[in-house]
This record gives C-alpha cells, structure tokens and sequence, in this order.
C-alpha cells in the first residue's frame, strides 16, 4: 500500500503514480490526478480520463474505496 500525496489515502501501490506540476512532481492517486488534471485545464470536475489504462486506474480507485459489503 502507498499514501496519495494529495488525500493521504492509501492505495495499492501500482495506483500510484507520479504527477508533474509547475516542475514539481509528486505521488498522486487516480482520483486526485483527475482533479487536479480536470482544474488545471479548466475541464469541468466530472471530465473523464481519455486514455484506456489512465481511466481504468481510476475506475480500479474507485472500486477499492467503496466499502466491502458483508467483509468482516
């Protein structure tokens, strides 16, 4: 597992990804690199991801916050 710099969530390692801002870069979520990707370029917050693996990261992120029913 691997904390989001950005929500301090933690993710499974491979959803993790490093993101580059102003030259800065840091280690951010699917969700959060949405958001920010999405403000950025002034995209409306619901814009999806256009490539294939980057919306399926997300989609996987997603999934992993919902909660678990009927797990103990």
């Amino acid at each position: 597992m691997e904390k989001c710099h950005q929500c301090n969530r933690k993710f499974p390692s491979h959803l993790i990804a490093p993101m580059m801002i102003d030259s800065s870069t840091f280690m951010a979520c699917p969700i959060c690199a949405l958001a920010i990707r999405n403000e950025m370029h002034g995209l409306p917050p619901d814009t999806p991801f256009q490539g294939e693996i980057a919306g399926a990261m997300y989609h996987e992120a997603v999934e992993f916050l919902k909660p678990k029913v009927g797990k103990k």
